[in-house]
């Protein structure tokens, strides 16, 4: 439904907005390798290896998702146009399918484990992740039991659950102390899902920066504790899918009100500013999962580079999102994306 609509809109738009970009990263994420079994976590080993060959031809700038943490870190701009790569999970196809590709490309790789789940049927074990860190595989965190973060159980206060979601971290961080030497600094959120209470966790525990699964381009001014990758898995996993996120540019939202992506009413307004000259509303392509429509309004009581986005029914599922898209006046694809989580419908117990 949303590369349909986004194909329409391509047609339709004319080029009026011209941000200045000041470096970008378009990360991309998997799960697994050849297992058709998962097909909406899955990718084809052949159309993998013509990503990284793609990449490896257009002599793109690769880097691992702590660099871009880095630079963010520290204030530094990020490449004009880089990419990283980055796995979750930690399924055994990664080491038996992926890996040898990987290592063909001499890509660098960044993995998000989840600790409870190392050594289990389908994972890889602690031997198989200290010779991937050895050779290079920068590891992330991913929590330890892949809970539904947003979430408390039935009877938990919030003081309950905000212990609960920091000590599964925490014994997360003390695996990989004990098993590989290190505590990771980059944090993955399961499923994606995440809320202002969880970013301060994460904050607080020190993580430099945390990513999410919406889809858009990380830039330079990019909030360091939502950051998005494309997802490449199911119907996205194709090459064709793959070049044309690369083409995009970040549409440069500087403020977001929401930015907690629970919704408290459905179907929820978001507020959002957006750097550069004034947009007229109209001209912004707004989708919407499901069988429903979203539009652009200017946000007057906000002020000038305020926007808000509204859905015309409530939004359906446990994800959804608003993805915005626009073209420069240079011809460049600019995009955003904001998640959106019902915790009023329960979640599935797959793994993301």
């Amino acid at each position: 439904m949303l590369k349909s609509l986004f194909i329409v809109g391509v047609l339709l738009v004319l080029p009026l907005l011209s941000q200045g970009y000041a470096g970008q990263v378009t990360s991309f994420i998997y799960h697994r390798f050849d297992e058709t079994r998962y097909p909406s976590t899955n990718i084809d080993a052949k159309i993998f290896a013509q990503q990284l060959e793609y990449v490896t031809a257009q002599g793109l700038e690769v880097i691992t998702l702590g660099e871009v943490a880095r630079r963010l870190s520290h204030g530094e701009e990020l490449p004009d146009r880089a990419v990283s790569f980055c796995v979750d999970d930690a399924f055994r196809s990664l080491y038996d399918v992926g890996m040898p590709i990987i290592r063909q490309y001499e890509i660098p790789l960044t993995l998000f484990v989840n600790t409870a789940a190392v050594g289990s049927s389908g994972y890889l074990n602690w031997q198989e992740l200290r010779e991937l860190a050895a050779e290079g595989v920068e590891i992330g965190n991913h929590t330890d039991t892949h809970p539904y973060m947003v979430e408390k159980k039935p009877a938990e206060t919030y003081a309950q659950w905000k212990q609960r979601i920091r000590q599964d971290i925490l014994r997360s961080q003390q695996k990989f102390e004990k098993n590989l030497g290190t505590r990771p600094t980059l944090f993955a959120y399961p499923f994606g899902e995440y809320s202002a209470a969880v970013v301060e966790i994460v904050k607080d525990l020190g993580f430099k920066t945390a990513f999410a699964q919406q889809s858009g381009v990380i830039y330079s001014a990019h909030n360091h504790y939502n950051l998005p990758r494309f997802p490449m898995g199911g119907p996205f996993a194709t090459l064709a899918g793959f070049k044309s996120k690369l083409a995009m540019r970040p549409l440069l939202v500087s403020e977001e009100d929401s930015f907690d992506p629970v919704i408290e009413e459905n179907p929820p307004v978001l507020h959002l500013r957006i750097a550069g000259q004034q947009i007229d509303p109209q001209r912004l392509n707004c989708f919407v999962q499901g069988e429903n429509r979203c539009w652009v309004e200017a946000d007057e009581d906000k002020g000038p580079g305020w926007y808000q986005v509204h859905a015309a029914e409530p939004l359906t599922g446990r994800r959804n999102k608003y993805t915005l898209t626009f073209q420069s006046r240079e011809g460049d694809w600019l995009w955003y994306s904001h998640p959106w989580i019902n915790t009023k419908n329960p979640a599935k117990k797959v793994s993301d």
